[in-house]
């Protein structure tokens, strides 16, 4: 569903518009956040370029070592900077995670994550 900001457009997108785990394996990723379910699942909330928001399936690992993401679905998502922190684009992000898990009491646990991720890279 297209949304209008400031001029700047939006599209939250479902899981069943992204294309098969077979035709798009891994994704390499600029601006996200991880946000946490209250039952301790994790998603993935990505914005790609041209302003689209996707919520991944629920997160099965988390590499520290080569910030990469592992989803129950196969895909394999690199992390290539760290958490979102434009607050327009943060909150599209939150947005999308509340309409598209269909929750509005998830945990934000983005710069914890990155911060893990900065220390293994670091020992």
């Amino acid at each position: 569903m297209p949304s209008e900001s400031r001029g700047l457009g939006f599209m939250l997108v479902n899981e069943r518009d992204v294309p098969p785990v077979e035709e798009q394996p891994d994704m390499k990723v600029q601006s996200w956040r991880l946000v946490r379910l209250p039952c301790g699942d994790r998603h993935l909330v990505t914005l790609r370029n041209g302003g689209i928001a996707r919520v991944t399936s629920a997160v099965e690992s988390v590499d520290l070592a080569s910030r990469t993401v592992t989803t129950t679905s196969g895909r394999l998502y690199s992390l290539l900077a760290p958490p979102e922190a434009g607050q327009l684009e943060r909150g599209v992000l939150q947005a999308a995670a509340a309409q598209l898990l269909g929750r509005t009491d998830t945990l934000d646990v983005s710069d914890a994550t990155w911060e893990e991720m900065i220390r293994r890279v670091a020992t």
